[in-house]
């Protein structure tokens, strides 16, 4: 399973710290740490959620003052069907949570943001899981063809 995770540069500590959540469920991308030198941002940005499973929005103070950038990356996910797991610090008021029109959200306390993270890292995990019950099963019908296949054609 694939993870990006959108957030204000002003906010690298605290995303740090949700992927070191995630990772254990996840291949994590983000922009300080997955960004290539000399390729265009949007480019690299929109592939990577185009790649992903899922896609968690750290939205702070910081983020609403840049949240241009946040809400493309948030309506790309939407647009590509993402799942979409936002941690919105308690500071941040719902007026400034268009883009998360009709996406449910949990609110992060930044004095103690482990049990948001906690919750965050757990959805990814029920996630992964289905991802790999679903590859299971087309490999098991996969197999299941390429049987009835060999055995008409002799």
């Amino acid at each position: 399973m694939k993870v990006f995770i959108s957030y204000s540069t002003d906010d690298i500590s605290l995303v740090k710290q949700i992927a070191d959540q995630i990772r254990p469920y996840a291949e994590v991308f983000y922009w300080d740490k997955s960004q290539e030198p000399g390729k265009h941002a949007w480019n690299q940005i929109f592939g990577w959620i185009d790649d992903c499973d899922a896609v968690v929005t750290v939205i702070t103070d910081k983020t609403v003052a840049r949240g241009l950038s946040v809400g493309q990356e948030v309506g790309h996910a939407k647009a590509r069907q993402k799942i979409i797991f936002p941690l919105v610090a308690q500071d941040v008021p719902a007026t400034e949570l268009g883009c998360l029109h009709e996406v449910t959200y949990l609110r992060i306390e930044r004095n103690n943001p482990i049990p948001a993270m906690q919750a965050v890292a757990q959805s990814v995990a029920k996630v992964a899981e289905q991802i790999k019950e679903q590859y299971f099963w087309i490999a098991v019908i996969g197999i299941i063809v390429l049987v009835v296949l060999l055995w008409k054609s002799k």
